[in-house]
């Protein structure tokens, strides 16, 4: 094949003509080694001197092209992928099939880790903050791309952490469609497929697909895939686990998981746990309708609570001192708290707080000192609320903020007297 040669009035004056590479017998790309391997092939590292850019490459393996079947789910792997024009969806710039039946296809190469790799390596101790945030943000990306996808009645059919990248500048990816298929619509016959077939990955496999029915196969398949992914962002896990794949199967056949919220570490909020029993409901009736109602759920635990700060405190820790600055407010998560004062020179218990109960909520309405000392009795989990924060989301300069700052002057006053009295009643 002859080069080919950029138009010579478009270059400067005294510039050489650039010219496009001429392909060899691979094409005319340049192989810079193996990202990864699967089953059916790898994903290589190229550069194209044409456009003079770094791509992937996935390339079918050898033994694989021989087999129509495969080289067709190959190519519909490829064709799916370029439907979906979605900027959380990986684009593919080419796809070639030559006359000896190599097959690959090229598409931007995504420089960053995996959404498993980012939960699985995060500090066990982030300074009580949790990144819960930053995943969930991942997250409703993830629904983003999905819910395009079928707009265009492609279900992705493998959705699992490791399928989900975070580029080095927070882009979002949804990876890996080689599972894939397109919904009929009623005027095309759907793409081919064994009346029973389990395809997936089993620690986040819904329940028909690891019974193989594909048949039920739908949107829903996905909203599935989107709570065990949430799943394992609140909890560390897959969903369904086993020592081999058939028992992680077997679990996900009988849509048996053990609950986000006994399986998490730190409780998580109860608005995300529910969300996850809805989506990985095992009959797909009971599930979200779709990937846009699950999103819209997901958003709206974004305006409560959910997103303070989580801070656990070992058995025996002082969380807040008598005498200390008040700066922070704590809802107890897990745990019991015994409240202390000194009285006549003595340390006394006045009261133990519960699972659900406040502290130190007067402190920084007041803007005073502790009156009493919290202590952990046990490992407590809590959810804090600063005083910016406190004061920011209320308003102070509002006629309800002052309504409430004049209420707990008032608290102030009555447990200060109390205090006088008999030791108070655990003031804070």
């Amino acid at each position: 094949m002859a080069a080919t040669m950029l138009a010579t009035d478009t270059a400067p004056k005294g510039e050489a003509v650039a010219v496009l590479a001429t392909p060899d017998e691979k094409g005319p790309l340049v192989d810079e080694g193996e990202i990864g391997a699967g089953g059916s092939g790898s994903v290589r590292k190229s550069y194209d001197p044409n456009l003079r850019r770094v791509v992937a490459t996935k390339v079918l393996s050898p033994e694989l092209v021989k087999s129509p079947g495969n080289l067709r789910r190959f190519v519909e792997e490829a064709r799916l992928m370029a439907l979906l024009d979605h900027p959380n969806i990986v684009p593919v710039h080419d796809l070639l099939v030559d006359e000896r039946k190599t097959a690959y296809f090229t598409m931007k190469l995504v420089r960053g880790r995996t959404l498993e790799a980012i939960v699985e390596n995060q500090p066990s101790d982030s300074g009580g903050i949790s990144p819960l945030h930053g995943h969930i943000s991942v997250f409703l990306k993830v629904c983003d791309a999905l819910a395009f996808a079928h707009s265009r009645r492609i279900v992705h059919c493998d959705l699992k952490p490791a399928n989900i990248m975070v580029g080095e500048f927070g882009e979002v990816y949804l990876m890996d469609w080689g599972i894939a298929s397109r919904q009929p619509d009623g005027t095309e016959a759907p793409v081919s497929t064994p009346r029973r077939s389990v395809r997936g990955t089993p620690a986040f496999m819904s329940p028909e697909q690891a019974e193989g029915r594909v048949s039920d196969v739908t949107q829903r398949t996905d909203v599935f895939g989107l709570g065990a992914v949430l799943y394992f962002i609140l909890t560390g896990r897959a969903p369904f686990e086993g020592k081999t794949a058939t028992q992680a199967l077997a679990h996900a056949k009988a849509g048996r998981y053990k609950d986000s919220e006994d399986a998490a570490p730190v409780p998580p909020p109860p608005g995300l746990a529910r969300i996850v029993r809805k989506a990985m409901a095992r009959d797909p009736r009971d599930r979200y309708e779709s990937v846009i109602e699950l999103r819209n759920s997901v958003s709206g635990v974004l305006q409560s609570d959910w997103s303070l700060p989580t801070k656990v405190f070992s058995p025996g820790a002082v969380i807040v001192a008598e005498g200390d600055w008040a700066d922070a407010a704590y809802i107890i998560v897990r745990g019991r708290c015994e409240v202390s004062k000194i009285i006549d020179g003595e340390r006394r218990v006045l009261r133990t707080l519960e699972t659900g109960e406040v502290f130190g909520e007067t402190g920084i309405l007041s803007g005073n000192v502790r009156t009493a000392t919290v202590q952990a009795v046990d490992e407590v989990t809590t959810k804090m609320v600063t005083r910016e924060l406190f004061r920011g989301e209320l308003g102070s300069d509002t006629w309800l903020g002052k309504f409430v700052m004049a209420l707990a002057d008032r608290f102030r006053e009555l447990d200060t007297k109390m205090a006088a009295r008999a030791g108070g009643d655990g003031g804070k």
